[in-house]
């Protein structure tokens, strides 16, 4: 946030998170709508729901940041396409895998916050698509201690099941 936010549109800065998390969905939802994409995934974060303490505090310091996240999500779950969300815990170039630690929750369901490295996370993103029953999921994808969990993520996908909770559908406001 920015002195000047107080007297001008923060929303019209391309940076801003409703451009990047909403605006932005929108707008890939439509272009892969357009070239007959049969799947869009997207990684968001962990705490969407909305009134958790954590989103509470990310969107009073960060823009509505976690706000704008969940109405992207609620776009790609309103829209024709299948969609897999993943929720990563927090991504680190240095993080470091132990035997037997990738864990998954499907519909949205929670893990407990870890360190992940970026390029699992883009294994886990590439490695859904095929899965059919991997489509109209939310992911948490987290790692656990190690011996708790999988070695890979072929080992946990097979099991995942397509969203179940009622997670609101509806048009997202202000889009």
């Amino acid at each position: 946030r920015k002195l000047s936010d107080l007297w001008r549109d923060a929303t019209e800065d391309p940076a801003h998170a409703k451009n990047v998390n909403c605006a932005a969905v929108a707008a890939t939802i439509a272009a892969c709508e357009k070239a007959g994409c049969g799947r869009i995934v997207r990684v968001t974060g962990k705490g969407e729901t909305p009134w958790s303490i954590f989103s509470i505090l990310i969107n009073l310091l960060g823009s509505h940041a976690k706000t704008w996240n969940y109405e992207g999500e609620r776009l790609l779950r309103a829209c024709t396409l299948d969609y897999t969300i993943v929720r990563p815990g927090v991504m680190s170039p240095d993080a470091v895998l132990s035997p037997k630690s990738l864990a998954l929750a499907d519909d949205g369901g929670d893990l407990k916050v870890s360190a992940i490295p970026h390029g699992t996370i883009a294994d886990l993103c590439v490695e859904v698509l095929a899965y059919p029953n991997a489509a109209r999921t939310t992911l948490c994808a987290m790692t656990v201690e190690e011996g708790e969990g999988a070695d890979a993520y072929a080992e946990l996908l097979p099991a995942v099941r397509a969203d179940r909770r009622g997670v609101p559908r509806a048009e997202p406001r202000g889009g």
